[in-house]
């Protein structure tokens, strides 16, 4: 296994994750759109003990029944997501991850969310909601 690490906007966050790969999702859904401000948010799921905060302190909001994000109290930037599957994963946003971490982007969920401004040009998989043997907590 291998260390990479990330940081929020303003750099008072700082956090490794401790993975041999680091395979990401391209999410369509509203929530996360609405999140990043983006028409999609690119994430990387993990076990919670995977990642270790190195540096700062995290605020939350609890952004559905389910779920909740936890973000940097000075810039604002997304951190981790909780509660988006039945197990205890997280999500880290893969924009957050030092420059040249290998990650790859391997699948486009909840495509049927997608803005009509946005085109998925490419052949990886897509699923109109979950992809296959992850068991969601919640439908949006």
């Amino acid at each position: 296994m291998s260390k990479v690490s990330g940081s929020c906007l303003c750099g008072s966050v700082r956090f490794e994750v401790e993975r041999s790969y680091l395979s990401a999702v391209n999410c369509y859904c509203g929530m996360c759109r609405r999140a990043h401000g983006g028409s999609y948010s690119t994430h990387i799921a993990m076990r919670r003990e995977q990642f270790k905060l190195v540096a700062g302190e995290l605020r939350v909001f609890t952004s559905s029944r389910e779920g909740r994000r936890e973000f940097c109290q000075f810039c604002g930037s997304h951190v981790l997501v909780h509660g988006q599957t039945a197990d205890n994963s997280v999500a880290v946003p893969a924009g957050l991850f030092e420059q040249g971490a290998p990650i790859e982007v391997n699948a486009h969920i909840f495509v049927k969310d997608k803005v009509a401004w946005q085109s998925i040009d490419d052949s990886m998989p897509q699923h109109d909601g979950w992809p296959p043997g992850i068991v969601a907590t919640h439908t949006d």
